[in-house]
């Protein structure tokens, strides 16, 4: 089951996410004319965040790494779509595509995410 998050709710997502997920993640990018390229395996999620690049740009700004590594930033500029799948059995999230114009970035959350986050953004 998928689920596309309305781009109002984009901001309210990142940060609730940043504040309340403590688990792991897996990011993979894939660009026009260019294969999936792993970004980082099993990382622990530190932030996701929505910046203003200037008055026609967003960017996402995903960090992932422990606490004693060395910081990884994966930057998605200008997202188009955001959306979560959810997996049957569990009812959880466990992955997330974020189309971009320069390419689409996949994360995969271990674990997954509690199915309520969209209904309390909604709230």
């Amino acid at each position: 089951m998928t689920n596309e998050l309305p781009q109002k709710f984009w901001r309210q997502f990142c940060e609730r996410l940043s504040e309340t997920y403590r688990g792991a993640v897996s990011i993979r990018f894939a660009g026009p004319n260019r294969g999936k390229k792993l970004v980082t395996e099993e990382a622990p999620l530190r932030s996701i965040t929505l910046q203003q690049q200037n008055e026609c740009s967003d960017a996402l700004v995903i960090e992932a790494g422990g606490f004693d590594e060395r910081i990884l930033q994966h930057l998605i500029v200008e997202p188009i779509r955001i959306v979560l799948w959810q997996d049957n059995e569990s009812g959880r999230y466990n992955h997330l595509q974020i189309l971009a114009e320069a390419g689409t970035t996949e994360i995969d959350f271990h674990p997954g995410l509690d199915s309520g986050i969209l209904e309390r953004m909604a709230a």
